[in-house]
């Protein structure tokens, strides 16, 4: 299965930094709340745009925000995930194709990646899905996966 759930591959491949929240995960924020104002953003606009332009205006009440890890050493770009479960749960993947600012590949055992440098970063691709499966934007590129 191409998709698998995309919150406990970041938990296992997060790269650590500085603006990280600390989130409680009692509240059931999921699709019921945060995907609507998601959807009404005209999210093609923020392709060519740096990626803090788009995380400014997102919903600011998400569980987790990580880098997407591609293989070892490398990143495609960055997650912001909002939900409990992998079926109360939607997130925007945002991909880079030209890091301009994170250096790669980095080898070193302890990833140290810095957000503060990615939201610097270039939007390619902006996809977002619901429950982990559901493709709602961005779902015509097969060269940007989840």
């Amino acid at each position: 299965m191409k998709k698998t759930f995309l919150v406990a591959c970041l938990f296992a491949c997060t790269a650590t930094f500085a603006d990280n929240k600390t989130k409680s995960v009692t509240p059931v924020f999921g699709d019921t709340t945060a995907l609507p104002a998601i959807l009404s953003l005209n999210l093609q606009s923020y392709i060519g745009k740096p990626v803090d332009s788009l995380l400014a205006v997102l919903p600011s009440n998400y569980n987790l925000r990580a880098f997407l890890p591609g293989s070892f050493g490398y990143c495609r770009g960055i997650a912001q995930v909002w939900g409990t479960t992998s079926y109360n749960s939607c997130g925007v993947s945002i991909f880079i194709n030209n890091f301009q600012y994170l250096s790669f590949p980095m080898y070193t055992a302890s990833k140290t990646w810095d957000m503060t440098l990615g939201k610097k970063e270039t939007i390619s691709f902006i996809r977002v899905y619901k429950n982990n499966s559901e493709c709602l934007f961005g779902c015509n590129d097969n060269r940007y996966w989840d």
